[in-house]
């Protein structure tokens, strides 16, 4: 088995992690369904 190096483009990840602050639990979100805020970044609500 030979192997080669790709060359193929990476796509881009379509998914956010952060941080919980009080909980301490990771939560990942589609960064579409994210907004910026002066707390940080926060799920919006569906």
């Amino acid at each position: 088995m030979t192997i080669e190096p790709g060359n193929k483009t990476l796509k881009s990840n379509p998914f956010v992690t952060y941080r919980d602050p009080l909980t301490g639990k990771w939560i990942v979100v589609l960064h579409q369904n994210l907004q910026k805020s002066q707390a940080g970044v926060q799920p919006i609500a569906a």
